[in-house]
């Protein structure tokens, strides 16, 4: 049996992607913005033009209702969302992103980019299409656990 443990190999490449992401400025200067609140940052802005709402940021992540709440509050009590009741429906709320969020969209894509170019330096095309194959096979292998 391997003595490597995969969920520990991961872990630990997630800490080090997250203190390379944290170092640009607007992540330097907001020190309440953490990593999960960047990675939801992203999400959003990937759906920019389309209504999201508190569900998609819990299905994205995985997330319990009462996590997404609170990180969405802190999101939003640091100027970077807002949440806007929509006419169609009262109990909803959409959530936009404010200027401050554009702000720092210029500055997330440049680092995410940097960031991805130096992760896979190295790889063939093939390795990285293995690669995501791989972690697809962990997450269907995990689903059948709960």
């Amino acid at each position: 049996m391997d003595k490597r443990h995969i969920g520990y190999a991961v872990q630990s490449l997630n800490r080090r992607i997250g203190q390379v992401m944290n170092n640009i400025p607007a992540l330097r200067e907001n020190k309440n913005l953490t990593g999960i609140q960047v990675w939801i940052l992203n999400f959003l802005f990937r759906r920019s033009g389309k209504d999201t709402f508190q569900r998609e940021v819990e299905a994205e992540f995985n997330v319990r209702r009462s996590t997404a709440t609170q990180l969405l509050q802190a999101m939003e009590e640091g100027g970077l969302i807002r949440r806007v009741p929509v006419d169609y429906d009262a109990r909803l709320k959409k959530i936009e992103l404010t200027a401050y969020a554009e702000e720092v969209r210029k500055q997330l894509e440049e680092q995410v980019r940097r960031t991805e170019t130096q992760l896979t330096e190295g790889f063939s095309a093939e390795e990285l299409d293995a690669f995501f194959a791989y972690v697809q096979r962990f997450h269907d292998n995990l689903a059948k656990i709960g």
